[in-house]
């Protein structure tokens, strides 16, 4: 006989599903799609794809075996429990929270389960390392999804991830067009020319010192200013196109890349200075 492996998670489950299983139904019968003798065939079928899971964690020993079974269980009776809502939401009945948390406690033994394995392949401990943060990402937008299409909380107040989705590939060309616009020709174009400028000035000031004591503390206090003091400015010179966007991007990157840059260069000690002099090198060898 097989040796019991199961969990406190899986207890809970089972304890969870039973009840489920005495409140049928999971939602109440004017909201479903289905038909009641259908929704019904439905619920059955989702409380034993959770026992099912149960079941193979406590019964089966095979790590990858367990894992698997427990995966596809759980996950199409997550699958087929959301089905059961209407695309609008609302109706569900306590039953259904039963068994979407039963469905969560089995997902998190599957990620206790998956954060135990250790193999000798690299290339598979990686991958479940990438695995398993993606799994418990996925649940949150699965409780998500349950509880807020469960309980019938309008969309204005708080949309389920199931319409923010859509709605998301409904809008792909303003968000290319946004896209375009606020990153590819203002962000990039001012971290560039921000950037550059103040590694510029940085190099001159470190050169010249009366520079870099006039210029530091002009970069303090610059980068102190908050953005919404420095943008109607720029909107008042440059216009409400795409270039008043850059400008602020060029005054918030500027000083940041003098000051750091020139506290970056003053950090050579005098022994690799002085090493520079002994080989007879300029100023820019000594830069570089």
């Amino acid at each position: 006989m097989k040796r019991l492996t199961g969990a406190w998670q899986t207890v809970l489950a089972v304890l969870l599903t039973v009840g489920a299983a005495i409140g049928l139904p999971l939602v109440t019968p004017d909201t479903g799609l289905e038909a009641p003798a259908a929704s019904a065939t439905i619920a059955t079928l989702i409380l034993a794809l959770l026992l099912a899971a149960a079941v193979a964690d406590t019964l089966v020993s095979g790590r990858w075996v367990r894992v698997g079974v427990i995966a596809v269980c759980v996950h199409l009776a997550v699958y087929l429990l959301l089905s059961e809502l209407t695309s609008s939401g609302g109706g569900a009945r306590v039953s259904f929270y039963l068994v979407l948390a039963a469905a969560w406690l089995m997902a998190w033994r599957l990620v206790s389960l998956l954060s135990a394995i250790r193999t000798r392949q690299r290339l598979t401990d990686i991958a479940l390392r990438l695995f398993i943060p993606v799994l418990f990402g996925a649940w949150i937008l699965i409780l998500w999804e349950g509880i807020v299409r469960g309980a019938g909380i309008p969309f204005v107040l708080l949309p389920p991830p199931s319409a923010i989705g859509a709605r998301i590939a409904g809008s792909i060309p303003t968000l290319a067009a946004d896209v375009n616009q606020t990153i590819f020709r203002a962000v990039v174009v001012g971290y560039v020319l921000g950037c550059g400028a103040g590694f510029a000035a940085a190099i001159v000031a470190d050169r010249f010192l009366f520079l870099r004591r006039g210029l530091l503390p002009i970069g303090n206090m610059v980068s102190a200013l908050p953005i919404i003091g420095v943008a109607p400015v720029m909107v008042m010179w440059f216009g409400f196109d795409w270039q008043s966007k850059a400008a602020v991007v060029v005054i918030m990157t500027f000083f940041p890349m003098l000051v750091n840059t020139v506290a970056g260069l003053a950090e050579s000690g005098h022994m690799e200075r002085d090493l520079m002099r002994t080989y007879a090198s300029v100023y820019w060898q000594t830069l570089a």
